[in-house]
């Protein structure tokens, strides 16, 4: 058997630390025996009466008060006392502990001794039950007030004595000593200085178990385990690690209100300048921005632009030059319908057979070849110019080539529109033109993205944007 050093506990010559403290076990030489069972009585401070060695009369725990340790004040100098020789130096001691002798089995054996400590016996019930051995160390008596209270220089270990709980571990975490029984009776509390832990987790005040690397909630790096901040992106960590939480995403931002934008179109094709309008009614004339001021042709208050989402139409307010848009594709010509090409306003009027009056006379006129409609030039308000007889299937417009030409016109194309009668209905379509063919609203007429539309002398091309 080995005796450790500093805690006194007895384990097997194989192992090389206590079971008791953990301790580097260091063989003693022949001959040390005694001593380090002295100076195992000395330090122990495990709660249990020290065993007496063979011819040192009773236990301290019985009554006779605890001798200072050597260097302490009031120990006895140095040469032999009244315990005589250590054991193993030979004397009235006999053998060491753990040899054969008349002392019988070593301690934790059953034998003469009784029971091994801890047991119920002659000795009396476990430190801490009370009894005849005098009140637990630590609750007053001989040895004086517990380490770290009041008034220890008072008591016989003077006030130097280093404190049993920084010398040994705890009682509740102190393993019993090889071979030796479970002790008996309730558990070991804390020791002095040591917060009672509070239900089945660990005692209050003691810092939190590391778990790893904590996920960032907001940039989702790992932070080592007790780091405030994240090393990322700065976000405050909690000191606990939680689950990451996944960042609420808010509500999807609200999509903007589509928007109508009117450009003005130079004649070189270059734009302008832009009048935004807005959802729902939107007046157009010379009193409704400065884009449209300077246009003398265009009425105070000339038409009125509805926009609604990402649909507009227009509507002519009476205005005394009216509004055209840009033709985009084949349109059907009523009796009465004005369009534009170039600069030239024309009316284009069916041509239908002569019928009698009410009394029956015919109406007298020059012979019709097969006219069956006619193109007008409109030089003012309810003043014509010359007109133009509509024969055959079909008729063109340019301002060189066709049936009906404009030479003078430069905003006319070589050739620039046709018209065709077809199965009694009349049709205008454009032959690609630079500026392309224009169809005065009568009412209101729908409009699209990029549409194009002429009021004054200006042309302006309407943008719907979602």
């Amino acid at each position: 058997m080995i005796v450790c050093n500093r805690c006194g506990k007895e384990n097997q010559d194989h192992y090389k630390f206590c079971l008791g403290c953990g301790a580097e076990l260091t063989a003693a030489p022949k001959g040390d025996a005694g001593m380090a069972m002295m100076k195992t009585m000395m330090a122990d401070t495990s709660g249990a009466p020290p065993r007496p060695l063979p011819g040192m009369g009773p236990a301290p725990s019985q009554g006779m008060p605890l001798p200072p340790p050597p260097g302490f004040p009031g120990a006895p100098g140095p040469g032999p006392g009244p315990l005589g020789p250590p054991p193993g130096l030979g004397g009235p001691m006999g053998p060491p502990p753990g040899m054969s002798g008349p002392m019988g089995p070593p301690p934790g054996m059953s034998g003469p001794m009784g029971p091994p400590p801890g047991m119920s016996g002659p000795m009396g019930p476990p430190p801490g039950l009370g009894g005849p051995m005098g009140p637990p160390p630590g609750l007053g008596g001989p040895m004086g007030p517990p380490p770290g209270m009041g008034g220890m220089s008072g008591g016989p270990l003077g006030s130097s004595m280093p404190s049993p709980a920084s010398l040994v571990p705890p009682p509740s975490t102190q393993p019993p000593p090889f071979g030796a029984p479970p002790s008996v009776g309730p558990p070991a509390g804390p020791p002095p200085g040591v917060p009672a832990a509070v239900g089945p987790g660990p005692a209050f005040g003691s810092p939190p178990a590391a778990t790893g690397p904590r996920r960032c909630p907001q940039c989702g790096a790992d932070v080592p385990p007790g780091f405030r901040f994240c090393g990322a992106c700065g976000c405050r960590m909690d000191e606990v690690s939680q689950p990451a939480i996944a960042p609420v995403r808010g509500a999807p931002a609200a999509r903007p209100a589509p928007r109508a934008i009117m450009t003005l179109i130079r004649p070189d094709g270059s734009e302008g300048g832009t009048h935004e309008l807005r959802q729902g009614d939107n007046k157009i004339g010379r009193n409704f921005g400065p884009v449209f001021e300077t246009d003398g042709y265009l009425s105070p208050v000339h038409a009125e632009i509805l926009v609604n989402g990402t649909a507009a139409l227009v509507r002519d307010l009476d205005s005394l030059n009216g509004v055209f848009v840009k033709m985009t594709e084949e349109e059907e010509l009523t009796s009465g319908q004005i369009i534009r090409i170039g600069q030239e306003l024309l009316r284009f009027e069916l041509i239908t057979p002569p019928e009698p009056i009410a009394d029956g006379t015919e109406v007298m006129g020059s012979p019709n070849p097969g006219y069956w409609g006619k193109l007008t030039v409109i030089i003012g308000r309810n003043v014509d110019g010359s007109a133009f007889p509509l024969l055959g299937d079909s008729i063109t417009l340019g301002r060189e080539r066709g049936e009906i030409n404009f030479p003078d016109d430069g905003y006319v194309s070589g050739l620039h529109a046709r018209v065709t009668n077809r199965d009694g209905r009349v049709f205008l379509a454009d032959l690609g033109s630079s500026n392309g063919s224009f169809v005065k609203v009568t009412g209101e007429r729908a409009l699209q993205n990029e549409s194009f539309v002429l009021m004054g002398q200006q042309l302006f091309r309407l943008n719907l944007t979602a």
